[in-house]
Order: C-alpha cells, then sequence, then structure tokens
C-alpha cells in the first residue's frame, strides 16, 4: 500500500466506500433475495482495532443462526466470523500490527461480519496469519480453531503443548465438521486417544485424515462400539452436535472425575445430578462471548498465532474442503446452504477477488 493510499484510508474528512454483502430481514437459504449486495461506507479503525483488507472469509452454523433469528428487518446486517486479510490501517493503541501484515481473525457477533471489501477488528483477537497457507486456507481457520483451543485449554484445563495430554482419551462427538476437525487435530497434538464419531465414507475419510485413532458410526450404539474398543469410558468428552441427544451417553461414557464440553445449545432440559457423585465437570464453550463481553480477549489472539505456529511446522492443517471464487451475493448463498444442510466436511470458504 502505497502512502498516499494509507493517508486516505486515516483521512477524517471523507470515508471511501465498499461491497458488502449481507440482509436486511430473516429468510429462508433458497429464498431468491435472502442476501443483497450493497455499497456501504468503508469503517474506520477505533484505537483498539485495525482495519482489514479481507481477502477471504468463512461461512459458519452461527451465520445462519444469527439470520434465521433477525428481527431488525429493514436493516442492513453484514456477517461473516472467518477472515484473512491485510492490515491496512491501525488504531492508535495498537502496537503489535503494523500496515502490510498479513492477520487471521473470527471477530465479535456485535460488530460488521467480514462479508465485505474491509472489516474493523479488535486487535487483541487477531492473529498473524499462517506463512505457509493461501488466503482460503487461512480463513477456514480462526472460529473453529479458537473453539477447539478453549475446549481443550479452557474446559479441559490442559496448556497446549506437544504430548501435555499423553494418554488420555477424548471422545468428539461430530468430527467431520469445522471444529471437530481441529479439534482431532489439537487433541492427537497434545497425545490424547482420540475417538471420534462419522457415518459417510466421505466422513470417515476425512476424520482418519485428521488423524482419528477410532471412529465409530453415530448411527449405531455409540456405547456398544465403546465397549468393543475397550474404551467403555473416557476422560473428555466434546460434545459438538445435539447435546441433548447424546446427554445419556455422555452420562454413561464420561469417567468419574472426568470433563465434558457442548458447545451446542440445549432443546430441553438435561440431568447434571449423575455428574455430581462422579466428580465429573461440565462446560459450555462459546467462542464469541470473550469478544462479546470484553474478557480476556488476547488470549484468543494468542491461540491464532500458536495455531499459526503448528500450521507452519506442519504439526496440524488446514480444514479447508470447498473454495468458491468472488465475494457475490450467489456464492455466499451457496455456501450457506451447503453449511445449513447438516452434511458439511471440513470448511467452506469465500475467496472475495476470484471471480470466475
Amino acid at each position: 500500500m502505497s502512502l498516499f493510499d494509507t493517508f486516505k484510508q486515516l483521512w477524517p474528512f471523507g470515508q471511501g466506500k465498499m461491497r458488502a454483502i449481507g440482509f436486511d430481514q430473516a429468510l429462508a437459504i433458497d429464498y431468491p433475495s435472502v442476501f443483497m449486495a450493497k455499497t456501504i461506507a468503508r469503517p474506520r479503525p477505533a484505537a483498539d482495532q485495525i482495519l482489514v483488507k479481507v481477502a477471504a472469509s468463512g461461512v459458519n452454523p452461527v451465520d445462519s443462526k444469527m439470520r434465521q433469528n433477525y428481527t431488525a428487518t429493514g436493516k442492513f446486517r453484514v456477517l461473516g466470523f472467518d477472515a484473512m486479510g491485510e492490515v491496512v490501517a491501525i488504531g492508535a493503541d495498537v502496537s503489535n500490527f503494523a500496515v502490510g501484515d498479513q492477520v487471521f481473525y473470527a471477530g465479535t457477533q456485535g460488530q460488521q461480519g467480514a462479508h465485505a471489501d474491509y472489516q474493523v477488528v479488535n486487535a487483541q483477537l487477531v492473529g498473524h496469519a499462517p506463512r505457509v497457507l493461501d488466503a482460503a486456507q487461512t480463513a477456514a481457520l480462526p472460529l473453529t480453531a479458537i473453539t477447539a483451543v478453549e475446549i481443550l485449554r479452557d474446559a479441559f484445563g490442559f496448556r497446549l503443548t506437544a504430548q501435555a495430554a499423553a494418554g488420555k482419551s477424548i471422545l468428539i462427538l461430530n468430527g467431520a465438521g469445522g471444529v471437530g476437525s481441529m479439534l482431532i487435530q489439537l487433541a492427537k497434538y497434545l497425545g490424547m486417544t482420540v475417538i471420534t464419531t462419522a457415518s459417510r465414507p466421505e466422513s470417515v475419510h476425512w476424520v482418519k485424515q485428521m488423524g482419528a485413532d477410532y471412529i465409530l458410526d453415530y448411527h449405531q450404539d455409540i456405547q456398544n462400539q465403546l465397549n468393543k474398543i475397550q474404551h467403555d469410558q473416557v476422560d473428555f468428552i466434546a460434545i459438538l452436535q445435539d447435546t441433548t441427544a447424546y446427554w445419556p451417553l455422555v452420562l454413561s461414557a464420561i469417567r468419574p472425575f472426568g470433563r465434558i464440553a457442548s458447545i451446542v445449545e440445549t432443546t430441553a432440559p438435561i440431568d447434571m445430578g449423575p455428574l455430581k457423585n462422579i466428580g465429573a465437570q461440565f462446560s459450555w464453550v462459546f467462542m464469541f462471548a470473550k469478544g462479546n463481553f470484553g474478557v480476556d480477549m488476547a488470549s484468543q489472539g494468542e491461540a491464532l498465532n500458536l495455531v499459526a505456529e503448528l500450521i507452519d511446522r506442519q504439526v496440524i492443517k488446514s480444514t479447508l474442503t470447498q473454495t468458491l471464487h468472488g465475494l457475490t451475493v450467489k456464492n455466499l448463498q451457496q455456501a450457506t446452504a451447503m453449511v445449513e444442510a447438516g452434511h458439511m466436511v471440513g470448511k467452506v470458504v469465500i475467496r472475495h477477488e476470484d471471480i470466475e
């Protein structure tokens, strides 16, 4: 970026415009006008923020939940909580980034998302991008990587160092999705025996690639399958799909003093009582909570920097499986439909400036 371009970004008496893809009402994904393209004001970074020219953005289930529950009809909203891009301006209080840095992040729910040419984000939530990946491969990582780190570090209490959990076992319910794909890899890095669920051939193949030791068919009796592999109880359970439906299994499969974490809200009351007498612990993990409430936000930037280091060392790899080319209404609708179908393996990402 030239000095003149930088000056234009920071000039207080004028503000550039940018493209953004969003919505202004809660419509079903197959509705022709579910998304719309608009030209809106390009944001300026506050003192603790950076301005990023977005190169690629991902789509996650949270995007659909927020759109489907949207009540501010008529107000244009831009989502997208995975991004990779280049820093083009920094706030007065930011010292850990410079113009030209390549970064990746997930952002917060309350601010404009990444399905736009530019985005501002609190610098504490941002990591330096891996050197060995392209924009799409990098944009597949932030939300799921942070979630996986917070399951292992915050909920399960591990330092994220090699073999820190050697000899421990983890059951990951839904290993083929974005979070599961990252969690399998990080759990293996920690030295865990990883057991996960998958059913379709492509899902089974994928979780094997990620490093799963045992793969259980979730259409069959999971407890019976655990017994057959001589892991009738496990030290840790990560619930990444349907907490309510899997709760009876969790109660039978968790070892005394084990830990359970879930990222999926319940649809009915669940009985925590049986956990008391075995000293087991349950935690909710919601990666947006830190940014939404301004709590320990720097830990998310640190998590991304760790993930980038592990990527560059080829310890773990990107979970990208689908790339769409060009930030367009059609591509955002297609990517969202893929996520909402409920059969995603890995992650889908849109490269912004790639027009077929």
